[in-house]
C-alpha cells in the first residue's frame, strides 16, 4: 500500500489474523507499508483535514435527543371535566327542549267518537255508602277493645283518683268521623300504660348457660371434620337405589317382542350349573372305553356326544351379558 491516506483498520484485521497465523508457523511477513506512510499521510492531509478536526475531535457533532415533556395530568383533567359538563348541559338542553314539544295527538277514528267513556259514567254514580264492618279496619287499637282515652288535661303529681270499673267495655265508634268529632287520641298515655304493663324476658339462669356451653363443646370434639354427614349418605344411597330401579325398569332397545331380560344373578348361576353339567359329562365321557366294539357301548358315546354339544351352545348363550328369556304365554 502506497498511497497517503492511511488503511482501514477493519481491512487490516484479516491481515494482523493471518500474520499472527504465520508467526505461529515461524514465518516472518514482509511489511507492505513503508515506515513513512504515515508521515506522508501527515504531509499530503491539507487544510481540509485540519478544518474539520479539532484537537483530535471532530467538530460536526449530532444534535442531542429532545427529552420528554413531563405530562400535564392537572391541565388533562381540567379538560376531560369541561367536556363532560359540555356533554351535561348538552343533554340537559336536549331534554328540555323535548319536555317543551307538544305532545303528538294520537289519530282518533271517527267510528268511536260518538261513544261514551265508562270511567266518565263511573265516577258521575254515588260513592257506596260505607259498611258498618268497615268501619274499623286498620284503625289504631280496634283489637284492644275500644279506643284509648282521650286527650284531657295533664295530671297533677298528687295522688291518683281511683278508676272506676265499667260494667261493660266501651262501645266502639262506627266511624272516622265520629272518632274526630269526639276529640284527638291520646297515644302518649297509652303508649305509657303499655310500658307500665310490659314483662321482659326472664334472662337465661348461670345453669343453663353452662348446660348449653358444656353441649357446645361436647358437639365440636364429636364432629368429625371431612366426613359426609349421616342424612347426606343416607340421601346418596336413596338416589343410587332409585337410579338403579330407573335403569332395570327400563327396557332394553335390544331386546325382542314377547322376550324378557333375564337379571344378572340368574345369568350367572345358570352358567355355573351348566359349566358343572360340562365337567360331569366329560368325565363320564372319559370312563368310556376307547374301542367300542358293542352297539350299546356305541350308542352311550354318541349320547355323552350329543349332551356335550348342546351343553357347549347353552354355555355360549349364557356367556352373554344379556339374555334374553322367551315369556310364557
Amino acid at each position: 500500500m502506497m498511497s497517503p491516506i492511511p488503511a482501514d483498520p477493519g481491512y487490516m484485521a484479516p491481515r494482523q489474523a493471518m500474520i499472527n497465523k504465520w508467526s505461529a508457523e515461524n514465518h516472518q511477513a514482509k511489511p507492505r507499508v513503508r515506515p513513512e506512510a504515515e508521515e506522508i499521510a501527515k504531509t499530503h492531509q491539507g487544510s481540509v483535514g485540519l478544518l474539520l478536526e479539532l484537537q483530535g475531535k471532530p467538530v460536526y457533532r449530532p444534535p442531542p435527543k429532545p427529552k420528554p415533556q413531563p405530562k400535564d395530568f392537572g391541565n388533562a383533567n381540567v379538560k376531560k371535566m369541561r367536556q363532560v359538563q359540555a356533554a351535561n348541559r348538552r343533554r340537559q338542553r336536549e331534554e328540555t327542549a323535548e319536555k317543551t314539544q307538544p305532545v303528538k295527538v294520537l289519530p282518533q277514528s271517527e267510528k268511536y267518537k260518538e261513544v261514551p267513556s265508562k270511567l266518565s259514567e263511573h265516577l258521575k254514580k254515588d260513592a257506596p255508602p260505607p259498611r258498618p264492618q268497615s268501619a274499623n279496619y286498620l284503625r289504631s287499637h280496634s283489637r284492644t277493645g275500644g279506643a284509648p282515652r282521650q286527650r284531657g288535661r295533664s295530671p297533677s303529681p298528687g295522688p291518683a283518683a281511683p278508676r272506676r270499673r265499667s260494667p261493660s267495655p266501651a262501645p266502639r265508634s262506627q266511624s272516622a268521623a265520629e272518632l274526630r268529632g269526639s276529640g284527638d287520641v291520646n297515644f302518649v298515655a297509652h303508649n305509657a300504660r303499655s310500658v307500665k304493663k310490659y314483662q321482659p324476658p326472664r334472662a337465661p339462669s348461670a345453669m343453663s348457660q353452662q348446660a348449653l356451653e358444656a353441649k357446645r363443646k361436647y358437639d365440636e370434639v364429636t364432629y368429625k371434620k371431612g366426613q359426609v354427614p349421616k342424612y347426606l349418605q343416607n340421601r346418596q344411597n336413596q338416589w343410587k337405589k332409585e337410579e338403579d330401579d330407573r335403569i332395570r325398569n327400563t327396557p332394553d332397545p335390544d331386546m325382542p317382542p314377547g322376550h324378557r331380560k333375564m337379571p344378572n344373578d340368574e345369568r350367572k348361576k345358570t352358567l355355573q350349573i351348566l359349566k358343572d353339567k360340562e365337567k360331569e359329562l366329560m368325565n363320564e365321557l372319559h370312563q368310556l372305553p376307547i374301542h367300542t366294539e358293542t352297539l350299546r357301548a356305541k350308542m352311550r358315546r354318541k349320547e355323552v356326544e350329543g349332551k356335550i354339544a348342546e351343553v357347549e351352545e347353552a354355555i355360549k348363550i349364557f356367556s352373554r351379558s344379556k339374555v334374553f328369556v322367551k315369556i310364557d304365554s
